[in-house]
Order: structure tokens, then sequence, then C-alpha cells
């Protein structure tokens, strides 16, 4: 098992599962070494609360068991342990004894994703998140022709970039321990022509969504544009930015004292 197996499985357990999972002591034993702690720095899992219910490796039944946890105020004494629920077993065994290390447990989630893959493409804007939110916005990218959206979609774990989408397994993967993202597939999506998905029905809440979208995204071109004329051409009154900018693609036809009063 190779970095990348575990990163396969864990982006496959999350798409199935279509919520926050839980990685468990024993799986993680079985991951190479330092994939854990690889994973942990990154972001990908997070700490949990203990396990309260566990396998139990006392017999060949191997069932899963609540655990029972004598908490004590010197931390080095506290104890975990389960009974089994079998009378005949029960007698022979007693108490299980289970080593708190093994009620250790990580989380991961389209979240805490979402983060990783943003960092990943330079994005540094905070990502916003609501309840039972499908597509999570990452932030906007430049493209050969003004700004894209990136969006991760977590009911499939895609990223749509101009309308084009690939899944993040196709572009997300470790190289030489580290984990890097395809920017040569992104930057292909970034500068492809947008697919036309017709004209179908479209709930008035996502189009004033879109357009506000749209917006944020000519506004940052008309920002990154003043930015650069004020390098080139130092000291010039804001009316000379906006009147140089109104002339540009960009510009989408507006006039150059609406870009003057957005262009900052």
């Amino acid at each position: 098992m190779t970095y990348n197996d575990v990163l396969v499985e864990l982006l496959a357990h999350l798409r199935t599962e279509n919520k926050s999972i839980m990685v468990n002591w024993d799986t993680a034993q079985q991951w190479p070494e330092g994939v854990l702690n690889t994973f942990l720095q990154l972001g990908l899992l997070i700490p949990a609360p203990a396990a309260q219910s566990i396998e139990c490796h006392a017999c060949d039944n191997h069932c899963f068991m609540d655990v029972i946890t004598l908490v004590h105020d010197d931390p080095a004494l506290t104890r975990a342990f389960i009974v089994c629920d079998d009378a005949e077993m029960q007698s022979q065994m007693g108490r299980v004894k289970i080593p708190l290390l093994r009620l250790q447990q990580w989380q991961g989630s389209v979240k805490q994703l979402s983060g990783v893959i943003a960092d990943l493409l330079g994005l540094k804007d905070k990502i916003t998140f609501a309840a039972n939110q499908a597509v999570i916005k990452l932030g906007m990218l430049k493209a050969k022709k003004g700004r894209r959206w990136a969006t991760l979609n977590g009911s499939d774990l895609s990223i749509e970039i101009n309308q084009h989408t690939v899944p993040v397994d196709e572009v997300l993967y470790f190289d030489n321990k580290e984990l890097v993202i395809d920017r040569y597939k992104i930057d292909d999506l970034l500068n492809s022509e947008a697919l036309n998905k017709g004209k179908k029905y479209t709930p008035s809440t996502t189009k004033r969504e879109v357009r506000k979208s749209e917006t944020q995204a000519m506004h940052q071109d008309w920002q990154d544009e003043y930015s650069r004329l004020k390098v080139q051409h130092p000291n010039m009154a804001d009316t000379w930015y906006a009147a140089k900018i109104s002339k540009l693609d960009i510009a989408k036809g507006r006039d150059a004292e609406t870009i003057r009063k957005n262009m900052v």
C-alpha cells in the first residue's frame, strides 16, 4: 500500500458516505509509516473524540463492543475495557482490557478536503459553508480570459471550473510523499471554452448566485489590472486608470466611472 493508495481509499470512503467519516486506530495501523502524520499535517484528517465502541480481538468472533472507560485524575491510571455479551465467553475472559491507543480515531470530511484543495490551488480567501451545502466555492482562479470560479462538488467529489468537471482523485495525488494537484489539468480547464449546457430552467436564486459570482470575477479582473497599471504608470489619477481599463475586454462594456468605483 502506498500514500496514493490510502488517499484514493479515503476519497472513495468520503464519496460513498457523503458525510464526515471516521478512521480508527486499527485502520491507520495498516497504512505505510508516516501516512497518518502527513494526513494530519495537511488537514485531510483531524483528531476526533475517543471511540466508544471497538472490535474485540479476544476471540475469533471479533464482535463490535461498547467500551467502558474508567477515567482517573492521573491519566496514566485511566483504564478501558469491554465485557463480552456471550455468557460462556465472559466467564472465560472476564474483562477484556483495551489499550487506550486503540480508542484514538480521526475525522475526515468534504469541508476539510476543500481547504486542502484550495490551499494547493493558491486560493487564500475564506471558504464559507452552509448546512447541507452540495457545492463549495473554493475561490477564483485567473485564466487567459479573466477569472473563473473553482468549486468542489461534495456529492461526487469533483472539481468544476469553467463548466468543466474533473474527479478529485484524477488531479490530487502524492509525488514523493508530497501532496500535489495537477496544475496542467487545472489550467486546461481554466482556459477551455465554457460548455454550452443549453437553456434549461434555473431557479431564480441560483441565477442570482451565478450573476453575483460573475460580477465578483469581473471586479477582481479590474482590480488586478488596476494594480498592474499602478506599477507601470505610478502617480496617475484613478480616473486615468479606469479609462484605460474601460477600453479592455475585461471591462465587459462597463463605463469608466463604474470601473473606478469597483477597481480599488
